[in-house]
Parts: C-alpha cells; sequence; structure tokens
C-alpha cells in the first residue's frame, strides 16, 4: 500500500491539556481504564456500541450480570452475553459515571485475533463523551479542552449500525466508510463495492471478531481517497453481507493521521503524518 497526501487545511490550535499514554500492539490501541475502581487495561474500539467486560474483570470488580441476550458481532456466530447496570467507569481523564455494559467472555477474540491478553473493551461510551486525539506513531490520546479547536481536515460523521462513518472514495466512487479504531486488521469493503467496481478476487483472510473466525475473500483497491491523502493498492476484505456502498477502515490507514474525534459535533478531523510507509 502506497499513499500521497494532498495539503491539509491548518486549523487554529489552543495549547492543550497532558496527554496519556497509549499502547499500540499487533496494530490495536490500549488504554488504561478503572472498572468500579479497579485498575485494568481496555481495548479502545470506536466500533464497539457498548463498553465490554470479561466475566474475569466482572467478578473482580464485583459486577453483577443481569439479563441474557445473543450478541453478533463479526464473527461467524452469535455469542452468548449479559447486560450490567450501573458501572462505574473512568478512563484517559474521563470519569463515565454509572454506566451500561456487557458482560462477555473475551477469551477466545483475545487469543485468536487480538493477540493480547484482553478483559475490557472501552466502546463508543468514551468518544461520546469527550472529543478524543488519538496519534498513533507518538502513542497517546487525549481529550481536548472547552475552548480547543482540533487541527485537520473536518470530515463529517454519519451514524450507521451504531457505528459513525466518514466519506471516503474508492476508485473515483463515493463511499461511507466505518471509523473503527478497534480494527487493527485489513480495511472491510462491502460486495456491493466490488461488484460495482468489478473488484478480482485475490485471496482468502481469515477474520472475524466476536462470534468467532471467519474466512473472507480478499480484493485490492486500486485508489483510496481519506481526508485528501491517497492510497494506492489497498488489500481488503471482503464482506459478503453487505450489499451497500459501505467499508470499514481501522489502524492501517488510521495510524497515517492524527484523529480527532467529536462525536457529539458530528465530525472527525485529519491531520496527515509525513513519513509514514
Amino acid at each position: 500500500m502506497s499513499r500521497t497526501i494532498l495539503p491539509a487545511v491548518a486549523l487554529f490550535f489552543h495549547a492543550s491539556s497532558g496527554a496519556e499514554p497509549l499502547i499500540v500492539d499487533h496494530g490495536r490501541l490500549f488504554v488504561p481504564m478503572t472498572v468500579n475502581g479497579q485498575q485494568t487495561e481496555a481495548l479502545l474500539d470506536s466500533g464497539a456500541e457498548m463498553t465490554v467486560i470479561d466475566p474475569v474483570l466482572a467478578r473482580r470488580a464485583g459486577i453483577l450480570a443481569g439479563a441474557q441476550v445473543e450478541m453478533k458481532g463479526t464473527g461467524a456466530t452469535s455469542a452468548k452475553a449479559n447486560f450490567a447496570h450501573d458501572v462505574r467507569i473512568a478512563a484517559i481523564g474521563v470519569d463515565l459515571g454509572p454506566k451500561d455494559v456487557v458482560v462477555l467472555d473475551l477469551s477466545e477474540v483475545a487469543s485468536r485475533l487480538i493477540k493480547r491478553p484482553t478483559i475490557a473493551i472501552l466502546g463508543r461510551d468514551i468518544f461520546d463523551s469527550a472529543r478524543l486525539r488519538i496519534d498513533l506513531q507518538q502513542k497517546d490520546v487525549r481529550t481536548l479542552g472547552k475552548y480547543e479547536v482540533p487541527k485537520g481536515i473536518a470530515l463529517p460523521l454519519t451514524g450507521h449500525k451504531g457505528i459513525e462513518s466518514i466519506p471516503v472514495t474508492v476508485e473515483g466512487t463515493a463511499v461511507a466508510a466505518e471509523l473503527d479504531f478497534g480494527n487493527g486488521s485489513l480495511p472491510i469493503v462491502s460486495r456491493g463495492i466490488v461488484n460495482k467496481l468489478g473488484l478480482k478476487v485475490t485471496g482468502k483472510n481469515s477474520a472475524g471478531g466476536i462470534g468467532g473466525a471467519v474466512d473472507r475473500e480478499t480484493v485490492v483497491l486500486p485508489t483510496l481517497i481519506v481526508a485528501g491523502a491517497t492510497f494506492r493498492d489497498v488489500t481488503a476484505t471482503v464482506d459478503e453481507k453487505d450489499e451497500g456502498l459501505m467499508m470499514n477502515i481501522g489502524t492501517t490507514i488510521l495510524r497515517h493521521f492524527v484523529v480527532t474525534t467529536d462525536f457529539t459535533g458530528r465530525a472527525a478531523y485529519f491531520e496527515p503524518v509525513a513519513g509514514i510507509r
């Protein structure tokens, strides 16, 4: 994959608060978090509609599991989970207060996909509660102050199945791309994009999150334009169930930017980082 950066629009930037450490491991992002006062580490995942707690952490934090539900992730099957209520969560300097969470066994997806022991996933709760500036290259994340103006190109956010999407272009075709910091694997494109552009299958890749592994076909996107940056020959997996013009971009693309998310303001800001291959 190669890319070309077009000039970015620089916006006024006010002095900011200190950044917190961001662990980047196998393309996935981890932050310190407390759950009912218990210290832990959580996968930072803007693609998760709710925060997820493993039963190991739930027991440690005194969380009582409630009603059982079937949770459908990106894996092959659904998974059994439980809701829990009034859980106190704090991370990245933000006290989220009593929240509803999902209690779910994360051991399979942690060992197979995440490649790191993981007993918590910090979902969009944190993104809905604060503006976050995420810098994968410097490995830090911080909240923006009330009067701080983000740097970079502003892209509008559009909700899609609980995940926020940004406008991108694939081979001249306008596409909505899910902004997924929890995806440390290849981008995902819909069957609709593959059919419209006549993309040829190049192979298969083992993918799938919660719910188990699933084999997906792979294709190559000749060009992908995100916030004025052109990426060339991008390998992506194919979501057979999506016939629309949708895709999902994770950290393989997002690492080329400093991204500031503003879910409440319905925008994300992309500041290109030079010198990344």
